[in-house]
């Protein structure tokens, strides 16, 4: 059953994926969030991407964040007559800042600075490092350049200047625009492009905190000076992204490797769940089965210790939307089959918070003991996460009547999300609880389970209690996977 998996499955709605039956069908298939990339596609258009998906995620019990990725200061050509231009080795091209149409030769961009930016040897490469310019010369609003790697030029495509500070601030004036609306709509997570520094971050905090939205950051590590920023951006963020399409062109394809399992390392120590992204089953974006060499790729992302993989164009406009969300599907599962690096427990740090202490005393008993499962009782979902990033092997169960709080925790690692009916005493919890696990064949009677929660329960107290329970509800037996929560369901995975 889908509940089975513990990284998570990230996936781009598109034109591939974003009809009603498509989005059931993305469920279905095993996508725990949904991202709405906001490069693409009108606020009305999202909207109903996002009211489909609420409603999708009520109707087959199963909960799905909503990822909101702004666009950022991308840095785009402009148009060509005819759609395109082709550049050839040795050429010498000139960029304008000018609003025109380009031609054999020219070439138009958004980018105002530009001309700012540049300076004879500055390095220009567009079309995500397919093509490369090299300045000669810089006159006003023009720039003119060598090609030294050509081909053909297409409208709107992306242009990098790699290790250069650009003078643009982390979110354009559409971004605000666009962050206006997806904290209006609820989105679960803000995806903030082109990070550079920690003040990025603390700026988006500042808006979202501003509208007493609950909604958590995403920082997407892109840029060479977000590396030399690293850690401060990790820690002021709740969740990072190793955004590996400009991340790439930024830092030489070579050194891409070595960088992403730095920020997935590093993440892990920080407790901060992180997302890696981009081309991971590229070729299926017109073919029904991956490369080797990408199902090596989703694996090692996985055994690095990725919270979350993410699906760019396979799922957005892809010919097999559906089959890349279940090729990945398929990739975790073998490979946390036979992973044997569960429970990474650090017994010489201090634990800084109740919380901690409390997620790391249930890791450590459910090994001992064990169990089958830790169950976090939570309001937040703040223990639950940090239970998570001890990877235990018994499944972690995050448990509460909030929807919203259920919504955001399923782009964490291993996090099983479950709605319960509200409570006030501990013999309430343990009847729906032994009620649900046994009935959704997340346990068996006799299974032994800890529970993490906050006491007095009727106050709403903050997790502060671990308590070890044996399953009971001798007279339930699982129910038929018709009534069955999706993701609880035996064939959900084949359903598509």
């Amino acid at each position: 059953m889908l509940a089975d998996r513990r990284a998570k499955i990230v996936a781009t709605i598109g034109p591939a994926t974003q009809a009603p039956e498509h989005l059931e069908k993305a469920i279905r298939s095993g996508m725990n969030v949904a991202r709405l990339n906001f490069s693409h596609g009108a606020h009305s258009d999202h909207l109903q991407v996002l009211t489909d998906l609420r409603r999708l995620s009520r109707d087959l019990r199963a909960p799905v964040s909503i990822l909101q990725d702004l666009q950022g200061p991308k840095i785009r050509v402009g148009k060509f007559d005819g759609g395109s231009i082709s550049l050839t080795e040795g050429e010498e091209v000139l960029i304008t800042t000018d609003q025109i149409v380009g031609k054999p030769g020219l070439i138009p961009s958004d980018f105002k600075e530009l001309p700012l930016a540049c300076q004879p040897g500055t390095k220009i490469l567009l079309d995500d490092g397919l093509l490369e310019l090299a300045v000669l010369s810089v006159n006003g609003n023009e720039v003119r350049a060598k090609v030294i790697f050509g081909g053909t030029l297409k409208d709107r495509k992306g242009m990098n200047l790699p290790g250069v500070n650009l003078p643009v601030d982390a979110m354009t004036t559409k971004d605000l625009a666009d962050l206006e609306w997806g904290l209006a709509n609820n989105v679960d997570y803000i995806a903030l492009s082109f990070v550079r520094h920690g003040r990025d971050i603390r700026r988006l905090r500042e808006i979202i905190d501003a509208r007493k939205s609950e909604a958590k950051i995403v920082a997407k590590i892109e840029m060479l000076e977000a590396l030399e920023n690293l850690e401060e951006i990790i820690r002021l963020s709740d969740v990072v992204m190793v955004a590996r399409g400009d991340l790439a062109v930024e830092v030489g394809q070579t050194h891409l490797p070595g960088i992403q399992k730095r920020i997935i390392r590093l993440c892990n120590q920080l407790g901060k769940p992180v997302i890696t992204a981009t081309q991971m089953l590229d070729s299926m974006v017109g073919n029904p089965r991956p490369t080797r060499a990408e199902i090596t790729d989703v694996a090692n992302a996985v055994l690095d210790g990725s919270d979350a993989l993410m699906l760019s164009a396979e799922s957005a406009s892809g010919k097999y939307p559906f089959a890349a969300i279940r090729t990945m599907h398929e990739i975790i599962l073998e490979v946390e089959r036979t992973e044997e690096t569960y429970y990474k427990i650090s017994l010489e740090n201090e634990f800084l918070s109740v919380p901690a202490s409390i997620a790391a005393s249930a890791c450590l008993s459910a090994l001992k003991l064990n169990a089958t499962a830790i169950v976090c009782l939570t309001t937040s979902g703040k223990t639950a996460n940090i239970i998570s990033g001890f990877r235990p092997r018994a499944r972690i169960l995050a448990v509460t009547d909030n929807i919203d709080v259920l919504n955001r925790l399923e782009l964490t690692w291993g996090i099983q999300t479950l709605s319960i009916e509200s409570y006030r005493t501990m013999d309430e919890i343990l009847v729906q609880v032994d009620q649900v696990l046994v009935e959704y064949g997340l346990a068996k009677t006799g299974d032994r389970i800890i529970l993490t929660l906050g006491q007095p329960i009727e106050n709403g107290s903050k997790t502060n209690s671990l308590f070890v329970h044996t399953v009971g509800a001798e007279n339930v037996t699982r129910a038929s996977d018709k009534g069955l929560p999706l993701r609880c369901q035996n064939d959900s995975s084949r359903n598509s």
